[in-house]
């Protein structure tokens, strides 16, 4: 079994396309874009070590387990896209709220205003 998942492995040049031409990332941008770039190598990683090992293991006493890179991988997932989510492009900057929170507002309500059924 193979990994079907595909982490951008330059997540900043995703995001340096994304960015108008007249507008820079500040120090904070910076910062959480170094994360990514760190992040990206970690999962590269952890993806070349997962293809070599495979995703089951022999435990301590011969049982079949899942590899604790999986684990390790679906953490690093989670981290890298809570990072990406905390660097704003400029059309979202103006509004301080959470992005995560104004997406799940847009789920939970339709576009003309009514709560849809949960």
């Amino acid at each position: 079994m193979t990994n079907t998942t595909q982490v951008v492995s330059d997540p900043r040049q995703v995001l340096e396309a994304a960015l108008p031409e007249n507008m820079e990332w500040d120090e904070r941008e910076l910062v959480l874009l170094g994360i990514l770039d760190r992040q990206a190598k970690h999962i590269a990683e952890l993806e070349a070590a997962l293809a070599t090992t495979g995703y089951l293991d022999t435990g301590s006493r011969g049982q079949v387990r899942v590899n604790p890179l999986v684990s390790e991988l679906r953490l690093q997932y989670a981290a890298m896209a809570r990072v990406a989510e905390a660097i704003r492009l400029p059309e979202e900057a103006g509004n301080p709220k959470s992005i995560r929170h104004q997406r799940a507002a847009r789920r939970r309500w339709g576009q003309n205003g009514e709560q849809t059924s949960a």
